[in-house]
């Protein structure tokens, strides 16, 4: 997807989210680092009037069960520029780095993941994303990280256990 005249980047009725249309449409988030990809996806440019530069991220609904709630209409998804986010099951913080766009500067994501392997490249992602803080812990557990959390807006939970409730 090239950026310039041919994408317009439109808001979604979700607060924080964006529609890309070009040739064809893309659901995407306004990367809060600009020139940084975090999974390889792609990243469109548009230009304002006042000739600054705006980078989306396209967010990628086959990789992300929050994306693809929000295509397939979801109500509501309780997070918008500013919330606080408890993310539990980060996995290597693909989505976490869109809900970190989607909550801004303004907003935090607390990103809980057990597994080590997951959690270094979650730990990478946090270091370039400010409002990310990742938590190497086990989510069905939350006495063991609840210092590190204050109050949040919205619990996310992508977990996979086979003791999961």
């Amino acid at each position: 997807m090239k950026g310039g005249s041919k994408v317009v980047v439109e808001p979604h009725r979700h607060e924080g989210v964006f529609i890309a249309k070009g040739k064809e449409d893309a659901l995407c988030t306004k990367n809060m680092v600009p020139g940084e990809a975090v999974y390889n996806e792609k990243r469109i440019s548009v230009q304002n009037e006042d000739g600054t530069k705006v980078e989306y991220r396209v967010w990628n609904p086959f990789r992300s069960k929050l994306a693809a709630a929000v295509l397939g209409g979801v109500d509501n998804i309780w997070m918008k520029p500013g919330s606080k986010v408890l993310y539990l099951g980060a996995a290597s913080g693909t989505t976490v780095s869109h809900v970190s766009d989607l909550v801004g500067p303004g907003g935090v994501v607390y990103a809980v993941e057990f597994s080590h392997r997951s959690g270094r490249d979650l730990v990478n992602m946090a270091k370039k994303r400010t409002n990310v803080i990742p938590i190497i812990e086990d989510a069905r557990h939350p006495a063991k990280y609840r210092m590190l959390v204050g109050m949040v807006d919205v619990i996310f939970s992508d977990v996979a256990q086979p003791d999961q409730f």
